[in-house]
């Protein structure tokens, strides 16, 4: 173990869900969530909302194909696929939206840095009495849900993979994406870990920005900024990596998903893990950081004052 680092905890304290209080967000432990509560099946899972409202016109407007490229995540495709149930499934990292009786697409969340077809390195702010010096038994591989266990959060950004999956016969239309907010709150004292990784970047981008008061999607169109407006084919998929930035503070969030589907417009919102909104905060100055060795060797104090080069940006535009 590296010198100053606190005293590991017991092997029963590894990788339990966090349930405390303690989170860099300033949480107190709430779900935060607004509005109709879910059934306790469908906690953490995505609802659907706003299911009867004919869009306009103009809103149909095809923009053109986008297509995926082979190689979607196979653990991403089988959970889609594996689908059978009006009601929302979680498994691991994954948020599903099943297709219900009267739907025939289907949206999946994965959230788990290392099951992404992005490039990057996993940063996490940890809050400073849980950072324990133990190490995930499965080195970068375990990171990210070791640190959400100790009430981790992501730093700067957070980034999922959605895949809309239509098994009907018509178009389906993606006409926006958004981040709903829950809360803006300071940030607690935290330490940062990180985990050097390598990846391929594969897939569409769509940026979101937490600084703004209304966060909406946004991707790269010869050069221009602009709201989604995709559309998934019949029988296909389209897959997107998502990500929210913040430079200010934390936030707490949904994510909301704007769909057309045969000619009724409805908006699919995902909860974070175990019910709550996603957070992201901001880097505090002065922190203390810890680089985890891929090659097993536990932790070891960051050079150059960060856990890992937050500057690679991956996805497609």
């Amino acid at each position: 173990m590296a010198a100053g680092l606190p005293a590991a905890a017991g092997q029963g304290d590894a990788d339990r869900p966090d349930t405390g209080p303690d989170h860099p967000d300033g949480d107190t432990g709430n779900t935060g969530n607004t509005g109709d509560s879910a059934d306790a099946g469908d906690a953490g899972g995505p609802r659907p909302d706003n299911d009867d409202t004919t869009p306009t016109t103009a809103r149909r407007r095809l923009s053109g194909w986008l297509r995926t490229v082979p190689g979607l995540a196979a653990s991403t495709v089988v959970t889609t696929l594996a689908a059978a149930a009006g009601t929302a499934v979680v498994t691991g990292a994954v948020h599903l939206w099943p297709g219900s009786a009267s739907s025939n697409v289907s949206l999946s969340v994965e959230t788990d840095p290392m099951r992404l077809d992005a490039e990057g390195d996993i940063l996490q702010l940890i809050p400073a009495e849980r950072f324990d010096g133990s190490a995930p038994q499965t080195g970068c591989g375990g990171f990210w849900s070791w640190g959400r266990a100790r009430g981790g959060v992501d730093e700067d950004r957070t980034r999922m993979q959605l895949t809309v999956t239509n098994s009907g016969s018509n178009t389906v239309l993606i006409t926006g994406m958004r981040a709903e907010l829950v809360a803006r709150k300071p940030v607690a004292p935290v330490v940062e870990a990180g985990c050097r990784t390598q990846g391929e970047a594969k897939v569409y981008s769509v940026n979101i920005d937490l600084d703004k008061p209304q966060p909406n999607g946004v991707y790269d169109n010869g050069g221009k900024s602009v709201q989604p407006d995709f559309t998934v084919a019949a029988g296909d998929l389209e897959t997107f990596l998502v990500t929210a930035r913040i430079t200010h503070g934390a936030a707490q969030w949904k994510l909301a998903v704007d769909l057309v589907e045969d000619g009724h417009q409805r908006t699919v919102v995902f909860d974070g893990d175990g019910g709550k909104p996603f957070s992201t905060v901001t880097r505090p100055t002065g922190l203390t950081s810890w680089e985890l060795d891929p090659g097993g060797g536990g932790w070891r104090k960051a050079t150059g004052g960060s856990a890992a080069s937050a500057g690679q940006e991956g996805g497609t535009s």
